[in-house]
């Protein structure tokens, strides 16, 4: 009886030493979770700032724009662009040859296609039968030429800082740094500057002076100094009293960019 007892109370102790573990051990299947840290996300990087810098504020309408390279060096003598064409209008005749000073890289085709057109114009010296234009790669009685800066600055003079195209005789000098860059009153607009290049200097080897601006808000005469300005006032202050073959009024008068001689 005894024996049975002393065996039943160990079956009894071994079995509490199986299901009761001591104070403060972990089961593995409780094991303790982890709590996030409370980081604060990084700030997404700002959005970088490439912004172009301020468009120029030009001082004087006569600055030559910001833009391309120009050959701004020559050997100064010219040679003509291969190429002729029909006659173009009814009045009578005036031939010209297109020609590119030597040593400058220019496309030379594209220079004497835009003076073709130029002069082609309907708008332009032709207009209402005051004369015919044609162009001729011999002998002309107006030679349109391609010119580097600083042979323009010889030849148009530099008197007044200003970068110009020129007539001088039957030449026309037209600045490369003005063809490549044009001027402020024309900005953006390369093209009608150009256009107004060719129409004001071979104007003046047709025998036209220049204009002031006539009437307020209108298109400027093509003769107008618009390389300079369209502000009949602003002309005065840049020339400075250097004759320019008329009279400009200060008389507040500011026309619109027009490089047409009949718009």
């Amino acid at each position: 009886m005894k024996v049975h007892l002393v065996l039943g109370a160990m079956a009894l102790t071994a079995l509490l030493l199986t299901t009761v573990q001591p104070p403060g051990e972990t089961s593995p299947a409780a094991a303790p979770t982890t709590t996030p840290s409370s980081t604060t996300p990084s700030a997404a990087p700002a959005a970088s700032s490439f912004a172009p810098p301020p468009a120029r504020v030009y001082a004087s309408s006569s600055d030559l724009p910001d833009g391309p390279d120009f050959p701004a060096s020559g050997t100064g003598t010219f040679h003509v662009v291969p190429g002729s064409g029909a006659v173009v209008g009814t009045g009578p005749l005036r031939t010209y040859a297109v020609e590119v000073e030597d040593g400058i890289t220019v496309d030379e085709q594209a220079f004497a296609s835009f003076v073709d057109a130029t002069l082609a114009d309907p708008r332009g010296w032709t207009a209402r039968g005051a004369r015919s234009v044609q162009r001729v790669s011999g002998p002309a009685s107006v030679r349109i030429r391609l010119t580097s800066q600083n042979t323009a600055r010889s030849v148009c003079g530099f008197e007044i800082p200003v970068d110009v195209s020129c007539r001088d005789g039957s030449f026309v000098f037209l600045s490369a740094a003005r063809w490549f860059r044009g001027a402020v009153a024309y900005l953006p607009d390369l093209t009608s500057y150009r256009q107004y290049m060719v129409n004001h200097e071979t104007g003046h080897a047709f025998g036209q002076g220049h204009r002031p601006c006539e009437a307020a808000g209108a298109p400027a005469p093509v003769m107008m100094q618009q390389t300079f300005s369209v502000s009949n006032d602003e002309i005065v202050r840049i020339t400075g009293g250097v004759p320019q073959g008329a009279v400009i009024p200060q008389d507040g008068k500011v026309c619109k960019p027009n490089p047409w001689p009949c718009p």
